[in-house]
């Protein structure tokens, strides 16, 4: 019996040290991802700004407009990118987490039922939806040592808790949550911009070389790869992002909780259109398209769907980028 036992920590910590070593690699992808898509946009910039306009449109007023163009689209790109990637998850304050009696008592306890009232009993003051709808379970999570608020999940990659957590981006080595959620949709709408105006650059530009208004110059098989390359992304780009996670926002869904199905009968953080929207891009409309934080709430509760008051008087209101 006793070796059985020892046999099964064993596995245990192997199964540990697996998931440790497959986290570890996911991080190291996540690096070199970023690399990769910092370099894709330094090539990229580089054929725009200097194979194409500088070197191949024969116009001063047109190179002077499209640089133009360019470089406010690339500089709310990069801007949007960077910010979701240097923001730090926000985590749930220092109310949510048990006090030590609790924590000792809940660990040392067995049973399902105790468990659960104890955490009812530690939970009673706190925003939670459990205390509007007593059916809704109330989530601990032992690694963290938190009770989750409405809406906070556990990344296993990042390993803590998540306010509002969205999904962890290997390509940003960062988990999409609610202190950076707008960055990201900024910049899921700032690169398909950015390749449209590049591809219709390069278009315009392939179209003088064929209508051989320009001499045959080594910018010519520039273009048209630029064409072809940026194109083709924006349509992937498109049909992959930009309408599943603005459709999301809308219905004030995050992706995780759309994979998991967790509100497929009722939504009760769902507040209409408009008002989902200003949830996540705030109240002040000179905000909404610039990458600085202008979400409404603090991320560990929420306004729900039937209160008959607006958004700024049920608890939801502006706050700066969180700490």
């Amino acid at each position: 019996m006793e070796k059985q036992e020892e046999n099964f920590k064993i596995d245990i910590e192997e199964e540990k040290t697996d998931k440790e070593d497959m986290y570890s690699c996911r991080r190291r992808i996540s690096r070199v991802m970023i690399t990769l898509i910092i370099g894709l946009l330094a090539t990229c910039y580089y054929i725009f700004v200097v194979e194409l306009c500088i070197f191949t449109v024969p116009s001063q007023e047109l190179k002077a407009t499209f640089l133009v163009i360019f470089h406010i689209l690339f500089l709310l790109c990069m801007w949007s990118y960077l910010r979701v990637v240097i923001t730090p998850p926000a985590v749930p304050p220092e109310t949510f987490r048990l006090s030590e009696s609790d924590k000792q008592l809940y660990l040392s306890e067995e049973r399902p039922e105790v468990q659960e009232q104890i955490l009812s009993r530690a939970a009673k003051n706190l925003p939670l939806y459990y205390n509007v709808d007593s059916k809704t379970p109330i989530k601990y999570c032992r690694k963290c040592q938190f009770i989750k608020p409405d809406r906070c999940h556990h990344c296993t990659v990042c390993d803590i808790c998540i306010l509002k957590l969205d999904h962890h981006c290997v390509f940003l080595n960062n988990c999409v949550g609610f202190s950076n959620y707008k960055f990201f949709l900024l910049f899921l709408l700032y690169v398909p911009l950015l390749l449209i105006f590049t591809s219709a650059v390069s278009l315009y530009c392939s179209i003088l070389f064929w209508t051989d208004q320009l001499p045959n110059m080594d910018s010519k098989g520039s273009a048209i790869a630029l064409f072809c390359m940026s194109t083709l992304s924006c349509i992937i780009f498109c049909y992959r992002y930009i309408y599943d996670h603005y459709s999301l926002v809308l219905t004030n869904e995050t992706l995780l909780e759309f994979n998991e199905g967790l509100h497929c009968e009722y939504n009760p953080y769902d507040l209409g259109y408009r008002k989902n929207w200003r949830q996540v891009f705030g109240n002040k409309k000179r905000y909404w398209f610039i990458p600085i934080f202008s979400s409404l709430g603090d991320g560990s509760s929420f306004p729900l769907g039937d209160a008959t008051k607006d958004i700024e008087k049920n608890g939801a209101i502006d706050c700066q980028t969180p700490k």
